[in-house]
This record gives structure tokens, sequence and C-alpha cells, in this order.
């Protein structure tokens, strides 16, 4: 499965006359003369060969390279990248002498590039591969239909492979790949299908709902119809007798938390635990104090852990949690501790889902005597490409709908000469008593780095204008005690001036802020600055988005932040920030333990994902076997629970 970067077509030999600087080139000729230099600076051998059109130079830095294979007289073929060093050279070409023809590995024709580590050269690794590749020819585990293997071209898996690393064409090699994307797929989503029918053959936990129009009479606003359609989804689940495993995902602002909420309700009516889990102790306290609001008409206990709570309010929460499991636990990590008493969990809910990995959601529930029920949200929006991919082992629920009354979100790409505008169009929405975020990529600035940070613009602010406002620092850096009380102060309208960085993504719910300015905002995934512009516009009136592009901001990093100035679809940005930059930025897979393919590309592939979304999965008892010859291809990827 490492599979070649690139390949060099030696079936094509171009004239020496015909070169082009900076391309990758195949030329065949005779060496005409050889140069060897004593040890030290600079090339330590030079050999010129020539064609009936011209000559060109082979340049080696390491002494004795080619050895004595380079003599004059002798017919090579050479193969690299045309560079210029006192004239056309070929650094450390690939040679290939005439008398070596018979060689398969060496032979014309498609040259495998790979991808390389210390110590190890092209002609290793080919010979490794080639040698692999003989070894596996009758052992050959099959995951895809043989009849779609054959539809490509191919006789079966082993063939596929060999077309990888040592093709008859490009187009061979480019089948070949796709085959390999589309088992990759196939696999994975197999292991997700199997994940769920795994879980629906556990028990769950029955708990009948209670009736939505009563939960929707104690709110101050009526649910729009796609959080009925969600919250109706969710009731059908928990009273299905098996365990829900169900994302909900919603544009920022759609109102997944009310959702969250109703299932928090059914569950604690019931005597049971609900436990909500965030991945920030400032979201943990605004779910507290949104839950809380939302729970008061049914007479529940609402309580809050997070790493930052004293000793004595976790003893005190404890011992509450074990008079009265009915009630609702809010918090980050330390809601999942030894000590904490939630032997009645019944229902967990994940926010922010793609800041916890697959496995890691799973394990939080099948430790459980009785698997509880599993509801995750997140406000990143998915493009469903990447849903079916990622979490193929969860139903999908999704709120495609904002609430009425909310204001628009005017979206501006700001130019340098624009820059004393904003200000003062900011000073006066600060005399109108609303509030404003400034953000910046970085917290403090490096010497490699030319970004203007966090902690230099609140300095610059609080001694300016603004300062009367009242102005505070908000970073990832500061403990969690520090940043709640950041963004309390902020919310109460003691402080007027948010300075911060990205740690507002996710858990600031102000209705009076109404400005946010972001600072090189060309340095932000368009999907995060969906995120951030998300934070301002949750009142009743309008709000405004200024992003400011550093002054070496490239033309292509202009058109992508005009994107959000024309949309305000979190799922038209997700598409578009997929395909510039791929699952992995997107959705944070590195940092999660989700999948990172080595030859599918979900971005890339999107047809193959279609396409094996309605293909039937290979079944439990088979993926579980075939996963003990295949589980060395998920290395540092993670597996729900099969």
């Amino acid at each position: 499965m490492h599979v070649p970067t690139r390949f060099l077509d030696r079936r094509s030999i171009t004239p020496i006359a015909e070169l082009h600087l900076g391309s990758q080139a195949v030329v065949s000729g005779t060496i005409i003369s050889v140069t060897r230099r004593p040890a030290g600076r600079g090339p330590s051998l030079l050999a010129v060969i020539a064609d009936e059109s011209g000559s060109i130079t082979l340049t080696f830095f390491r002494s004795g390279f080619p050895g004595s294979k380079l003599k004059e007289g002798s017919r090579i073929v050479a193969c690299g990248v045309i560079e210029f060093f006192k004239g056309y050279t070929i650094v450390h070409p690939e040679l290939y002498f005439s008398n070596e023809a018979a060689d398969a590995v060496k032979a014309p024709g498609m040259l495998p590039i790979y991808g390389l580590t210390a110590g190890l050269t092209q002609s290793a690794i080919r010979k490794l591969t080639a040698s692999a590749i003989e070894s596996v020819k009758s052992s050959l585990v099959d995951i895809l239909p043989l009849d779609i293997i054959r539809a490509e071209g191919f006789a079966g898996r082993w063939d596929v492979f060999k077309a990888v690393h040592i093709p008859d064409s490009p187009e061979q090699s480019t089948a070949a790949r796709r085959l390999l994307a589309f088992e990759e797929l196939y696999l994975y989503r197999s292991v997700l299908a199997a994940a769920r029918e795994k879980s629906s053959r556990e028990q769950g936990i029955l708990l009948t709902s209670i009736s939505l129009d009563d939960f929707e009479s104690t709110l101050p606003w009526l649910l729009t119809p796609a959080q009925k359609r969600v919250c109706l989804d969710v009731s059908s689940d928990l009273s299905s007798g098996s365990p829900m495993r169900r994302l909900v995902q919603g544009d920022v602002g759609s109102g997944k938390t009310v959702v969250a909420a109703f299932a928090c309700v059914v569950t604690a009516l019931a005597g049971k635990t609900a436990a909500v889990l965030a991945p920030t102790e400032v979201l943990a306290n605004q779910h507290y104090t949104s839950f809380t609001r939302f729970c008061s008409s049914f007479g529940l206990e609402v309580h809050l852990l997070t790493g930052g709570t004293p000793d004595r309010e976790r003893k005190r929460t404890g011992e509450k949690l074990r008079k009265n499991p009915g009630s609702i636990l809010i918090g980050t990590h330390a809601i999942l501790e030894d000590w904490v008493p939630v032997d009645e969990l019944a229902l967990l809910v994940i926010d922010e889902q793609h800041r916890f990995g697959v496995s890691q959601r799973d394990k939080l529930l099948s430790s459980r005597r009785v698997r509880p029920h599993a509801l995750v949200m997140s406000a990143t929006p998915i493009p469903r490409t990447l849903a079916m991919t990622f979490y193929g082992d969860l139903d999908i629920s999704i709120i495609d709908k904002l609430p009425p009354g909310r204001g628009t979100t005017q979206t501006r790409v700001i130019s340098g000469s624009e820059k004393a505008i904003v200000f003062k169009f900011m000073m006066e929405r600060l005399q109108q008593g609303e509030r404003v975020f400034l953000v910046y990529p970085l917290k403090k600035a490096s010497e490699q780095s030319d970004l203007r940070d966090a902690a230099s613009a609140y300095e610059t602010v609080r001694c300016g204008p603004m300062a009367e406002f009242g102005t505070g620092l908000l970073h990832g850096s500061m403990s969690p005690g520090e940043k709640v009380a950041v963004t309390n102060r902020f919310s109460t309208g003691e402080i007027a001036v948010l300075v911060s960085t990205t740690v507002i993504e996710v858990g600031i719910d102000v209705p009076e802020a109404t400005v946010m300015v972001i600072a090189n905002a060309e340095r932000f995934g368009l999907s995060q600055l969906h995120q951030l512009r998300g934070r301002v516009g949750r009142g009743g009136g309008n709000s405004w988005c200024f992003l400011v592009p550093g002054d070496g901001a490239s033309h292509v990093s202009l058109e992508k932040l005009s994107l959000l100035v024309s949309t305000s679809d979190g799922f038209v940005i997700a598409e578009k920030d997929l395909s510039i930059r791929g699952p992995g930025q997107v959705l944070g897979t590195a940092q999660h333990g989700m999948p990172e393919f080595k030859v599918a590309d979900p971005a890339i592939h999107k047809e193959l994902l279609a396409f094996v979304s309605s293909m039937a999965p290979i079944g439990l008892e088979n993926i579980q076997r075939l996963l003990k010859s295949q589980l060395w291809r998920y290395r540092g990827m993670e597996l729900p629970g099969v």
C-alpha cells in the first residue's frame, strides 16, 4: 500500500534539444565525456551525454555514485528534472544502461517514484516492492467483489497491486489506484456498518418519551419544523429498545442545543442520568446556563463538573447524583472519571463531535453494563461524502433551517485602505451598546512569523480609544477558570471588546455581539471562518463580519475569502473547504484518531463514496475475520468496537 507518488514515463524519449527547464524528462544518448573531481565543495562527478540533437550534463554530488559504470562510449537512458547549473543538467538522474534491459525492474517503461525516508533509495524500494508483490501472488485475500475488479480490466486483486506499482501505461496505473481507493473505502464503510449492526444487537435502555408538544410549551419560542423532525427522530430512538447512535448536525445557530435538551429531559424524567460532554470548559459553562433554563419547568437538577470544579463542589455533586440519578450532568472529560456516580447513565450527549475520535466515543459507551444511548452533535457542517465516510456507524439527522427572527450577518473582505473605516464603524457600534470580537490566528508573535498576534493587539486596543468600553484577552494558553471569567465578563457587558484567538470558535453565545474582525483571515480554513462568524448575529438585529487578509495574501486566498461573502450556507462552505484542504484539515482527523487513508481521498473520490454507500457491506462475522489480515493498514487509525 506504499504506492508510488508519481511515475516517469520512459516510453517517451525527449530529444535533448527540446528539453525545458523544470520539466520531468527522459533522455537517451551516448556518454561523450566523464569528469571526476576530488572530494570537496561542488559536484564530484560530471558526465555529458549526447544524442543527435544536442548534449546535456549529468551532475552527481556524491563521489562514486555510479562508480565505474559511467564510461565514455556507453549508451544510457537518464531520467530526472531538468535544472540549471552552468547550463542544463539533471542532478542525480535515474540511470539505465543498455546491458541491464533484461531486468524487469529496470527495463524501460513506467518508472515508479516513491516517497522515501532517510537511508532508503528509489532503487532499493523498487526491488523490495517487486519482491513483495511476487511473494503474495497466491495469498491475497479478496475484499472487493471480483466482478468490480474485472470490470476495470484486471483478473484479480494481485493484478491490481502489480499495476499500481509496475503498470504498463498511465491509464492502467490510474485504474488500479482507483480500485485500491475503492477497496479502502469499502472496507472502512463495512467496519462502520459492522459496528452499527453489533450495537443494534445489544439491549438498549427503554425510555418512554414525553410529548414533544409538552416540551415545546415550556419554551419561550416555537420549535422550527427541522427541530421538531430531529426531536421526533431522537424520541423514536430512545423508545426503540436499542441503543441510539445518532449524529445531529446543523449550521451555526440552527438550534441543536434544544434538541439535546429534549433528549436529556426525557431521560431524566425516566429517573435516569443524562450526561453532556463538551470539549472545553467555556462550552460546558454555556451549556450549563442553557440547560438550566430549558429544564427549569420540569423541576430537574442540572449539575456542572469540569476540571476546574473545586473538590468540595465535586463531592457535593457526587452526593446529589447518588440521591437523585434522574438528573442532567454537564461537563468536560471530568464527567468520565471513575469516581463520578453515573451508574444510571442512560444518555450521553457529545457536543462538537469532530473533537472526539470514533473509538473514543465508542469506549465511553461500550464499557457500561447496558449500553447508553448516544447523541452526538456537530456545529461544523459536514459534507455528505465525509459524513458517510467518517460517521457511517451513526444515524444522521440534519437541522437544515435556521430559526426565524435572526438578523443577517454581512461579510466583507477589507483592504488596507479600508481599515480606518472599519475602526470608525466599530466605535459607532460600541457607542450603541453593542460588543465586538477581534480575532487573531496567534497568541504571541514569533520571529518566524510576521502575523499580528492577539497579545500585542490587545496591548494596542486597551491603550486606545476602545479601552473606555472595556477590553479583554482570551487565548488557549489561559487556565480554564481564566477563560470562563473573561467570557462571563464579555457576556455581562463588563467588557465590550474581546481580543481572542480561535478559542471563541465554539461556546460563546452573546446576543449583543454584532461585529467581528478577523485578522490574517487567509490563514484560517473556510469552515473555521464560518464557525467564527457564527459568534455574531445571535440576537435579533443585524451583524457584521470583516475579513482582513494579510499584506502577502495571494490571489487564490482572496478568492477563497470571497466565498464567505457570497454565502452563509455552512454546507456549501464545507464542500469548498473539503476540496481546498482535504478531510483531515476540515475535521481535524489527525488529532482525533479518524481515518487517514493510504490511497483513498474523500475529497477526490466522491463518486466512489456514493457507490460504496449503495453496496451491501461485508457482514459482521466476515469483517471481524478479514480485519485480522488487514489490521496493519489501520495503524494509527481508530476503529469503532468491532
